[in-house]
């Protein structure tokens, strides 16, 4: 499946996933996240803006639901040391360890290497691996597979930091147009 292939079958997941939930837009109102794919529940209940669906995603359900004592916030950190987590922020920036899963990087089958990430960007993987990667008949612990799946994993991770800094290089760009723009005048 080449990169055109895969970004058809995104787009095709997500136009399914909004006629699941009955709309033709998505977006949190805390985070503005819009893929479809991070909002799970019964949603038939919630605000409706015209076709769009305004309802707080997963991550931001967990934020608003996480304790604030120190010591819970403490515990929560070393239960995802404990799963092998070495990082303590995901790449859209999420810091909060009740947001925070264990992501095993070549998939659950072929290795127990972890990172964490946020449940949003773990539902956008999950989402990109069932439906990208091709199923096989391989054996998922034979070497050769598990570095297969190892590389996809990466990539796959390389990819959402990239889209994350895709949207802070934007951010500076427009900065520094508008200091430009102020300075001409």
């Amino acid at each position: 499946m080449d990169e055109t292939d895969r970004f058809f079958e995104r787009q095709r997941q997500n136009w399914q996933a909004l006629r699941r939930l009955g709309v033709k837009y998505v977006r949190c109102p805390e985070c503005s996240e819009t893929s479809p794919h991070c909002f799970l529940g019964d949603v038939r209940s919630l605000d409706r803006d015209g076709s769009t669906l305004v309802a707080l995603c997963e991550r931001c359900k967990r934020r608003a639901a996480a304790p604030t004592d120190p010591s819970a916030i403490e515990r929560q950190w070393e239960v995802l040391r404990i799963k092998g987590c070495p990082n303590s922020r995901c790449y859209c920036g999420e810091d909060n360890p009740f947001c925070m899963e264990a992501d095993h990087i070549a998939g659950r089958q072929s290795c127990d290497d972890v990172m964490a990430v946020c449940i949003n960007c773990h539902l956008k993987r999950t989402r990109r691996q069932l439906t990208e990667w091709p199923p096989d008949d391989f054996n998922p612990e034979h070497p050769v597979i598990v570095e297969r799946n190892r590389l996809r994993g990466t990539i796959e991770h390389l990819e959402l930091a990239i889209a994350n800094l895709r949207i802070v290089e934007d951010l500076l760009h427009n900065m520094a147009c508008k200091d430009f723009d102020d300075m001409q005048d």
